[in-house]
């Protein structure tokens, strides 16, 4: 699963799930561009992955913004892997108290953000007639709905339909486009939820009996981005220590 020469962008890639990839495709041998909304993350992230890693802050709600994030990272060379994987949720509560404006924030960031990184990096791997591998992270939540998750349950269900959508559209030019599904993964973002009265059935839910780590999500992200794959589009991998078959 060599990486050399390749360049990829990842969003949400200063901690995390994505920090993790970010890591992994640097060891790899990949040119990495890692991007977020907070300029001191990132750079704290960029220090720590050394001189193969670029950090360009970027807030993919704001599609102006997507597009100059990849003329950026274009600069530096083409760029072949796209690992989608900024998100938010920013709440957790049922879905009558869920307002509009909350799932506006959702939708554009967890979903039409990583719609605008897509085609933004797929139209100029048509017009260099160069293949690609665009990997959004979505979840669990997106394929097996939980209690007051259901917003972000459902920007996720998008990102693993958008996949299947793209790669049929794609497949004829060579860009594939997959999706994950990690379960609950102890991060920054879950810390509160998995230390409330919530995270012990939470974990009880999952037959492997443990959270999973960013490190867990990293083998299926560098087999989609890899040769390895070639023939693998539009599928979606789980990675969620079997807490699906419960």
């Amino acid at each position: 699963m060599d990486l050399e020469g390749k360049t990829a962008i990842i969003t949400g890639g200063s901690r995390g799930i994505g920090y993790a990839i970010a890591e992994a495709f640097v060891d790899a041998g990949a040119r990495v561009i890692i991007s977020a909304r907070g300029r001191d993350g990132l750079n704290e992230a960029v220090n720590r992955l050394g001189p193969k890693a670029i950090a360009i802050p970027c807030d993919i709600s704001d599609p102006e913004a997507v597009r100059g994030l990849v003329e950026d990272a274009s600069r530096l060379g083409l760029v072949d892997i796209l690992v989608n994987n900024a998100g938010i949720s920013p709440f957790y509560k049922r879905v009558e108290h869920t307002t509009a404006e909350e799932l506006d924030q959702l939708m554009g960031v967890n979903l039409r953000g990583s719609w605008c990184c897509s085609i933004e990096v797929a139209t100029r791997l048509f017009e260099a007639k160069r293949p690609g591998s665009i990997i959004n992270v979505s979840s669990m939540l997106g394929l097996h709905p939980d209690q007051r998750q259901g917003a972000y349950g459902v920007t996720k269900a998008g990102l693993i339909h958008m996949a299947k959508v793209f790669a049929l559209e794609w497949a004829d030019r060579n860009v594939r486009v997959n999706a994950l599904a990690p379960g609950w993964t102890e991060s920054e973002l879950t810390k509160a939820l998995f230390e409330s009265h919530h995270g012990e059935r939470l974990k009880g839910d999952v037959p492997l009996g443990r959270f999973a780590t960013p490190q867990d999500v990293v083998g299926a992200a560098l087999y989609l981005a890899s040769d390895a794959s070639s023939y693998v589009t539009g599928t979606v991998i789980t990675i969620d220590g079997g807490r699906s078959l419960s």
